[in-house]
Protein backbone atom coordinates (compact mmCIF):
# COMPACT_ATOMS: atom_id res chain seq x y z
CA UNK A 1 0.00 0.00 0.00
CA UNK A 2 1.30 3.46 -0.83
CA UNK A 3 0.20 6.98 -1.58
CA UNK A 4 -0.65 7.92 -5.17
CA UNK A 5 2.78 9.49 -5.59
CA UNK A 6 6.03 8.66 -3.83
CA UNK A 7 8.46 10.88 -5.73
CA UNK A 8 9.28 13.11 -2.73
CA UNK A 9 9.51 10.12 -0.41
CA UNK A 10 11.78 8.27 -2.82
CA UNK A 11 14.11 11.27 -3.16
CA UNK A 12 14.31 11.63 0.63
CA UNK A 13 14.91 7.90 1.12
CA UNK A 14 17.75 7.92 -1.41
CA UNK A 15 19.35 10.78 0.53
CA UNK A 16 18.89 9.00 3.85
CA UNK A 17 20.29 5.72 2.57
CA UNK A 18 23.41 7.54 1.42
CA UNK A 19 23.99 8.52 5.07
CA UNK A 20 22.97 5.36 6.91
CA UNK A 21 25.74 3.35 8.46
CA UNK A 22 25.49 -0.29 9.47
CA UNK A 23 23.53 -0.70 12.68
CA UNK A 24 25.88 -1.74 15.47
CA UNK A 25 25.24 -5.16 16.98
CA UNK A 26 25.15 -4.00 20.59
CA UNK A 27 23.09 -6.81 22.10
CA UNK A 28 24.17 -10.36 22.87
CA UNK A 29 22.15 -13.55 22.60
CA UNK A 30 23.75 -15.62 25.40
CA UNK A 31 22.30 -18.88 24.11
CA UNK A 32 24.08 -18.65 20.77
CA UNK A 33 26.96 -16.43 21.88
CA UNK A 34 26.07 -14.12 19.01
CA UNK A 35 25.52 -10.38 18.69
CA UNK A 36 22.52 -8.66 17.14
CA UNK A 37 21.12 -5.17 16.66
CA UNK A 38 18.26 -4.61 19.10
CA UNK A 39 15.31 -2.40 18.16
CA UNK A 40 16.52 0.58 20.26
CA UNK A 41 19.89 0.44 18.47
CA UNK A 42 18.15 0.37 15.10
CA UNK A 43 15.94 3.36 15.94
CA UNK A 44 18.83 5.32 17.49
CA UNK A 45 20.99 4.75 14.40
CA UNK A 46 18.30 5.68 11.86
CA UNK A 47 16.37 8.38 13.74
CA UNK A 48 18.59 11.42 13.20
CA UNK A 49 19.10 10.65 9.52
CA UNK A 50 15.36 10.13 8.99
CA UNK A 51 14.53 13.44 10.66
CA UNK A 52 17.13 15.27 8.56
CA UNK A 53 15.42 14.03 5.39
CA UNK A 54 11.82 14.58 6.52
CA UNK A 55 11.15 10.87 6.96
CA UNK A 56 9.62 8.86 9.79
CA UNK A 57 8.70 5.26 10.49
CA UNK A 58 5.49 4.45 12.33
CA UNK A 59 4.32 0.97 13.24
CA UNK A 60 0.86 -0.28 14.24
CA UNK A 61 -0.04 -3.63 15.76
CA UNK A 62 -3.16 -5.51 14.65
CA UNK A 63 -4.48 -8.75 16.09
CA UNK A 64 -2.04 -10.86 14.08
CA UNK A 65 -0.06 -8.39 12.02
CA UNK A 66 2.31 -5.45 12.16
CA UNK A 67 1.86 -2.56 9.73
CA UNK A 68 4.94 -0.43 9.12
CA UNK A 69 4.60 2.97 7.47
CA UNK A 70 7.48 4.86 5.93
CA UNK A 71 6.22 8.46 5.98
CA UNK A 72 7.48 11.62 4.29
CA UNK A 73 6.72 15.14 5.49
CA UNK A 74 4.89 15.75 2.18
CA UNK A 75 2.25 13.22 3.22
CA UNK A 76 3.53 10.53 0.87
CA UNK A 77 3.88 7.06 2.37
CA UNK A 78 4.60 3.40 1.76
CA UNK A 79 3.12 0.76 4.05
CA UNK A 80 3.94 -2.91 4.53
CA UNK A 81 2.08 -5.56 6.51
CA UNK A 82 3.94 -8.38 8.24
CA UNK A 83 2.17 -11.37 9.80
CA UNK A 84 3.02 -11.94 13.45
CA UNK A 85 3.97 -15.52 14.33
CA UNK A 86 2.99 -15.89 17.97
CA UNK A 87 4.05 -19.26 19.33
CA UNK A 88 2.13 -19.20 22.60
CA UNK A 89 -1.04 -17.38 23.66
CA UNK A 90 0.40 -15.16 26.39
CA UNK A 91 1.57 -11.53 26.66
CA UNK A 92 5.28 -12.41 26.70
CA UNK A 93 5.07 -14.40 23.48
CA UNK A 94 3.07 -11.65 21.82
CA UNK A 95 5.57 -9.02 22.98
CA UNK A 96 8.47 -11.07 21.65
CA UNK A 97 6.80 -11.56 18.27
CA UNK A 98 5.98 -7.86 18.02
CA UNK A 99 9.49 -6.72 18.95
CA UNK A 100 11.06 -9.16 16.50
CA UNK A 101 8.71 -8.08 13.69
CA UNK A 102 9.18 -4.39 14.45
CA UNK A 103 12.96 -4.68 14.24
CA UNK A 104 13.02 -6.60 10.97
CA UNK A 105 10.28 -4.56 9.32
CA UNK A 106 11.87 -1.26 10.40
CA UNK A 107 15.23 -2.28 8.97
CA UNK A 108 13.74 -3.69 5.77
CA UNK A 109 11.72 -0.60 4.90
CA UNK A 110 14.81 1.60 5.24
CA UNK A 111 17.33 -0.78 3.71
CA UNK A 112 19.37 -0.95 6.93
CA UNK A 113 21.81 -3.79 7.53
CA UNK A 114 23.19 -5.41 10.66
CA UNK A 115 22.57 -9.15 10.49
CA UNK A 116 24.94 -11.60 8.88
CA UNK A 117 23.67 -13.06 5.63
CA UNK A 118 23.51 -16.87 5.59
CA UNK A 119 22.53 -16.90 1.89
CA UNK A 120 19.17 -18.46 2.90
CA UNK A 121 20.87 -21.64 4.10
CA UNK A 122 18.55 -22.17 7.07
CA UNK A 123 15.42 -21.29 5.13
CA UNK A 124 16.10 -23.57 2.16
CA UNK A 125 17.22 -26.77 3.82
CA UNK A 126 14.82 -29.63 3.24
CA UNK A 127 12.52 -30.49 6.08
CA UNK A 128 13.48 -33.72 7.80
CA UNK A 129 10.86 -36.43 7.98
CA UNK A 130 9.20 -36.21 11.39
CA UNK A 131 9.31 -39.35 13.53
CA UNK A 132 6.80 -39.86 16.30
CA UNK A 133 7.99 -38.59 19.66
CA UNK A 134 6.46 -39.78 22.92
CA UNK A 135 4.25 -37.15 24.64
CA UNK A 136 6.32 -37.39 27.86
CA UNK A 137 9.46 -36.58 25.87
CA UNK A 138 7.78 -33.51 24.34
CA UNK A 139 6.74 -32.37 27.82
CA UNK A 140 10.31 -32.79 29.09
CA UNK A 141 11.66 -30.78 26.14
CA UNK A 142 9.08 -28.02 26.67
CA UNK A 143 9.96 -27.75 30.38
CA UNK A 144 13.70 -27.60 29.68
CA UNK A 145 13.21 -25.02 26.93
CA UNK A 146 11.03 -22.77 29.10
CA UNK A 147 13.65 -22.88 31.83
CA UNK A 148 16.63 -22.18 29.56
CA UNK A 149 14.85 -19.84 27.11
CA UNK A 150 12.01 -17.97 28.88
CA UNK A 151 11.29 -15.90 25.76
CA UNK A 152 9.12 -17.74 23.19
CA UNK A 153 10.88 -16.16 20.22
CA UNK A 154 14.25 -17.22 21.63
CA UNK A 155 12.97 -20.81 22.05
CA UNK A 156 11.80 -20.92 18.44
CA UNK A 157 15.07 -19.42 17.21
CA UNK A 158 17.05 -21.93 19.30
CA UNK A 159 15.08 -24.93 18.01
CA UNK A 160 15.32 -23.81 14.38
CA UNK A 161 19.05 -23.27 14.73
CA UNK A 162 19.45 -26.77 16.18
CA UNK A 163 17.25 -28.33 13.47
CA UNK A 164 18.74 -26.09 10.77
CA UNK A 165 15.33 -25.47 9.24
CA UNK A 166 12.09 -23.60 9.83
CA UNK A 167 9.77 -25.34 12.28
CA UNK A 168 6.08 -24.98 12.98
CA UNK A 169 6.69 -26.25 16.52
CA UNK A 170 8.47 -28.95 18.46
CA UNK A 171 6.27 -31.59 16.88
CA UNK A 172 8.24 -30.99 13.66
CA UNK A 173 11.42 -32.26 15.31
CA UNK A 174 12.58 -35.82 14.75
CA UNK A 175 13.13 -38.18 17.67
CA UNK A 176 16.89 -37.86 17.22
CA UNK A 177 16.67 -34.06 17.26
CA UNK A 178 14.49 -34.02 20.38
CA UNK A 179 16.83 -36.39 22.21
CA UNK A 180 19.91 -34.42 21.17
CA UNK A 181 18.39 -31.12 22.33
CA UNK A 182 17.23 -32.63 25.65
CA UNK A 183 20.73 -33.99 26.27
CA UNK A 184 22.27 -30.60 25.51
CA UNK A 185 19.82 -28.71 27.72
CA UNK A 186 20.25 -31.12 30.62
CA UNK A 187 24.00 -30.64 30.43
CA UNK A 188 23.75 -26.84 30.49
Amino acid sequence: MQSDNINELAKALVGAQAEFSAVPKGSVNPFFKSKYAALPDVVATAGPVLAKHGLAVSQFIGSDELITYLLHESGQFIAHTMTLHIIKDDPQAQGSAVTYARRYSYMACLGLVADDDDDANLATRPKAAAKPVLPDTHQMLKALLQKSHPDAADRKFYLEAKARRTLGGISDLTTDEVNSIITELQGA
